[in-house]
């Protein structure tokens, strides 16, 4: 009979041993599942940071703009030979200037009309095919096809 006691002695020591086990397991199972909430959590917390930043510096860029004389400047600039063209004292002048002009280097007169076109924003056509750092060609389609989905 005691034989049977010390089974039983046993069997209880066993099952309290698998309760305890089943406990461990289910708190591993836990703090997995917290441990991914918590790198989801960091992340999408990183993403609401990074666009907050991206839409910080859109809008400082674009307060610059604002505030900036230098499109004025450009646009002066631009001028000066269209209207100098209806001043008698200046129209001499103006066309030395452009056959000065027409003999600079073909890079020289690309490179200025480039400033001129990248400081008005004025883009090619084509130019969002053109390749750019951290975009996908995914991104470039959704613009381009004009689907481009924007969070709110």
């Amino acid at each position: 009979m005691n034989w049977i006691k010390q089974l039983f002695g046993l069997g209880e020591i066993a099952g309290e041993y698998l309760k305890e086990r089943q406990k461990l397991k289910q708190t591993l199972k836990l703090t997995k599942l917290q441990g991914e909430i918590d790198i989801a959590t960091a992340k999408a917390t990183a993403a609401i940071k990074q666009q907050e930043h991206i839409q910080t510096w859109e809008q400082t860029y674009v307060n610059m703009q604002r505030e900036s004389l230098k499109d004025e400047v450009v646009l002066a600039v631009l001028l000066i030979p269209y209207v100098g063209a209806f001043i008698p004292g200046v129209q001499d002048h103006i066309l030395v200037g452009f056959q000065y002009l027409e003999q600079m280097p073909y890079w020289a007169v690309g490179l200025t009309v480039a400033v001129f076109l990248a400081i008005y924003g004025i883009r090619h056509r084509n130019a969002n095919r053109l390749a750019a750092p951290g975009l996908r060609d995914k991104d470039v389609a959704e613009v381009s096809n004009g689907t481009e989905t924007r969070p709110s």
